[in-house]
């Protein structure tokens, strides 16, 4: 069995994607953006979390199947320094930096 702690490729809905219409609020955009300027960060994919039933906000839940998001990955390993693990290949859907990101969702705000 595989011992892997990422999903392999960005999901339809990662918000890392640059073909994925901008859906966060620009500051959570922002955030997610230069989160992976230290290859010490991690974010985890949401289709890997658990929702929290006790949440007033819709918040989700780490478990021990969470994965680390392959759109954060291939960001933080492009721009963070983040060495790329074995199994891996960053994704060339994703923003490649995250100034690029954070523009791309303030301007998505500003049209909307």
């Amino acid at each position: 069995m595989e011992d892997r702690w990422f999903v392999k490729k960005p999901c339809a809905h990662c918000p890392y994607r640059r073909d994925v219409k901008p859906f966060l609020h620009p500051e959570r955009g922002e955030e997610l953006a230069y989160h992976t300027e230290n290859p010490y960060n991690d974010f985890p994919c949401h289709k890997t979390t658990v929702e929290d039933d006790e949440s007033e906000f819709g918040d989700s839940l780490i478990t021990e199947d969470t994965l680390t998001c392959a759109g954060f990955l291939s960001m933080q390993i492009e721009w963070g320094g983040k060495a790329c693990p074995d199994g891996f290949t960053p994704s060339d859907m994703v923003y490649s930096e995250p100034y690029e990101m954070a523009e791309a969702y303030a301007e998505a705000w500003d049209r909307d």
